[in-house]
């Protein structure tokens, strides 16, 4: 999950703005920021399943 006050902040910006091309700048990053958070979450898992399985220390 994106930290609530980026998405927040990207959220009012995308409403505020009327350029289409900074619109779809600030919602495409709000989809990399999501893909982000989920890649981290991934790793982290991966990095606990591996501390904790002797085979692999």
């Amino acid at each position: 999950m994106i930290e609530p006050w980026i998405e927040r902040l990207i959220n009012d910006s995308s409403n505020e703005t009327k350029d289409y091309h900074e619109k779809a700048l600030l919602q495409e990053l709000a989809v990399i920021l999501q893909e982000q958070e989920q890649r981290i979450t991934s790793k982290q898992g991966e990095l606990d399943g591996k501390l904790w399985n002797p085979s692999d220390w």
